[in-house]
């Protein structure tokens, strides 16, 4: 598991003992990959069926739901710590949030994204 602490970073990295049963998963099974991650894009911002499964795919219908955000929004996202991570993948999706927050931020729209790092709820 990464340690990304980037002070400057829109993502809060929180370790916890107990995720968030809130919060999406960005893994499944044991695995965080771009297939994983992906898919629970799509799950949970309900992605319609023409969605092209890839990054520019995910940004694109992201920003459709910036474009409705109103006030200060919260996503919160949670990986086991004991999932085995595809830090490539990880890093792209980090990535597409903060051009997310920052397409966001002129928009009036404060968009804080946080991943919880620790044990799945019981």
């Amino acid at each position: 598991m990464s340690k990304q602490n980037d002070k400057s970073s829109v993502i809060t990295w929180q370790h916890s003992d107990q995720l968030d049963p809130r919060a999406i998963p960005l893994d499944k099974d044991g695995k965080l990959n771009k297939k994983i991650v992906l898919n629970r894009l799509k799950e949970s911002f309900n992605f319609p069926d023409y969605f092209g499964n890839n990054w520019d795919a995910a940004y694109d219908l992201l920003l459709d739901q910036v474009d409705q955000l109103e006030g200060p929004v919260l996503w919160l996202f949670s990986i086991d710590d004991k999932s085995e991570v595809d830090e490539t993948d990880l890093e792209v999706w980090g990535q597409l949030m903060k051009d997310l927050c920052a397409y966001a931020e002129p928009l009036g729209v404060q968009l804080r994204v946080i991943v919880q790092v620790g044990s799945k709820p019981v």
